[in-house]
């Protein structure tokens, strides 16, 4: 694999084994609905991925429905449950630093369907506080969404906690946990939430195929109406092909992430260090508490040189990619990100960061070719600079 990518939290790379999976059955061309034997084999194959994926987040596989993406499943959870409280005022309570599938369907919801929606803030090392959730609290609160893990900064949230508080007070609870499974050892019986968001290619399995988590006895009104597949929740003729790279990725991740995330806990720290070494004006954006941040991923700021300006000089003179925040939506000209924003940080110090984020096929000899790069990235851009 390609040592010079560091941009895991976008996407990941289809593992060699998930690849070979789904190559050994492009021969598996029937429709999952059908009753004959090409319809049985694409159904066997759809159902081994539902219990695959059951057995990574510790569910039942009736309990998980196959969506085109995480951005359709956090939209599937919001839409879905807020349906059926029509006509009235329900209340929403959910975090600044959502991912934009959660935040701009409640801007949506807000806007066309009147509900009120709550957007606590985080601190400054970008944390939910468990006991704000409590506070914001009203008579019409229908849903807590609240992500998992963070894309950006990879800080854990406490869903524990906050889903206590939601099944206390019978109100539905969703998390997005889109950054974190694959990631972290992620139980949804352990989290106690109604519905989870997943996303395949997250965790070293194709694109175009995730899933939602909901939990018995609830039901979503279905965003996609048709021929009533995935129990007549989600309609659309299965993707098959891409269900069986899913279930080997499940599969793989059950295997591999606590050994990966060990490693990659140890190469977080390793960088930290040789970062500061290498100049000690290098700050971290966040957290470093290993127990409540992803192992995988960290977010820096360096003084004077744009965040934009170093990913393409590193990507174009090195080959390495890193990525800076996505653009929040209200600040798309200036291409600054939300999530840092939320956190405190100036427009400069925003500015000046990027994200590295790590991965299974991350090597320690990455790490050395990396901080290499860096320091020349650092000694072209200050030449540049008056003296």
């Amino acid at each position: 694999m390609d040592g010079t990518y560091f941009d895991y939290n976008a996407t990941t790379p289809i593992d060699p084994s998930v690849s070979h999976a789904m190559i050994e059955h492009l021969s598996l061309y029937g429709n999952p609905s059908s009753n004959h034997q090409a319809g049985r084999s694409a159904r066997a194959a759809v159902q081994d991925a539902r219990e695959q994926a059951a057995a990574l987040l510790n569910c039942k596989a009736s309990e998980l429905h196959f969506t085109s993406g995480g951005s359709e499943s956090n939209n599937w959870a919001v839409k879905g449950w807020l349906s059926q409280w029509k006509g009235t005022r329900p209340h929403v309570i959910t975090s600044s630093i959502e991912h934009s599938s959660v935040l701009e369907v409640l801007h949506y919801a807000a806007r066309e369907c009147g509900v009120d929606v709550t957007y606590l803030p985080v601190n400054a090392e970008g944390y939910v506080c468990a006991e704000a959730v409590a506070t914001a609290l009203r008579e019409e609160t229908r849903m807590i969404s609240i992500m998992l893990a963070n894309n950006e900064l990879g800080t854990i949230q406490p869903i524990r906690e906050i889903a206590r508080i939601a099944r206390s007070n019978h109100i539905f609870m969703h998390t997005d946990a889109v950054q974190a499974v694959g990631k972290i050892n992620v139980d949804v019986q352990e989290l106690g939430v109604h519905a989870l968001s997943f996303s395949s290619h997250k965790f070293y399995g194709p694109k175009g195929v995730d899933g939602i988590y909901l939990s018995s006895g609830y039901q979503l009104e279905p965003l996609v109406h048709g021929g009533g597949q995935e129990s007549g929740m989600r309609s659309g003729t299965e993707n098959v092909l891409s269900l069986i790279g899913l279930s080997e990725a499940c599969r793989l991740a059950r295997a591999e992430t606590a050994e990966t995330e060990q490693r990659l806990a140890g190469y977080k720290l390793l960088l930290e260090k040789r970062l500061k070494k290498l100049s000690p004006q290098i700050r971290i954006n966040g957290s470093m508490d290993a127990a409540r941040t992803l192992s995988n991923t960290m977010n820096i700021q360096i003084p004077n040189i744009r965040g934009e300006a170093l990913a393409a000089y590193l990507d174009h003179r090195f080959g390495i990619a890193v990525s800076v925040g996505s653009a929040c939506s209200s600040n798309q000209e200036k291409k600054l990100s939300g999530v840092l924003m939320a956190t405190g940080l100036t427009e400069a110090e925003i500015q000046t960061s990027i994200r590295i984020s790590m991965g299974k096929f991350t090597r320690r000899e990455d790490l050395d070719y990396f901080i290499d790069s860096i320091e020349q990235a650092l000694e072209h851009f200050y030449r540049l600079m008056p003296a």
